[in-house]
């Protein structure tokens, strides 16, 4: 009886691990995509609302999630929150479980996981640029 492979091989495991960090940089991408072509500081403020301005509690920064959940609006004012959030942040997790699909758990797989961000974060900057 063949034996199975360490969980850390398993196909399943690297998906879900890919996933999981995925969605964790898109949030990553998201903000960043936002706030570089702003020239706008990536360390403070905090996240929040761009209409009211309202800090994002906790609860509120959970990728995907936090948008479904609160049905694409401001928890604060109700403002439509843009579908922008959850594609970047899907786009970045389906770039992620591609790395990890590819590469496992290697050294280089830091590697490709910052080049999704950077192309992730490049790409959104481009398009919403063209659209000015």
């Amino acid at each position: 009886m063949p034996s199975s492979p360490p969980p850390f091989d398993a196909l399943w495991f690297r998906l879900a691990a890919g996933l999981v960090v995925g969605l964790a940089l898109g949030s990553f991408a998201t903000m960043l995509s936002y706030r570089l072509p702003r020239r706008l500081s990536i360390i403070l403020p905090r996240s929040h609302c761009p209409q009211c301005k309202a800090v994002l509690k906790t609860r509120d920064l959970v990728p995907v999630f936090s948008w479904v959940f609160a049905r694409g609006k401001c928890r604060a004012c109700s403002a439509k929150i843009g579908a922008r959030y959850p594609v970047i942040e899907l786009a970045t997790a389906l770039g992620s479980m591609i790395a990890f699909w590819l590469i496992g758990f290697q050294p280089t797989l830091f590697v490709a996981l910052l080049a999704v961000v950077a192309i992730v974060t490049a790409a959104v900057i481009v398009f919403e640029r063209g659209k000015n």
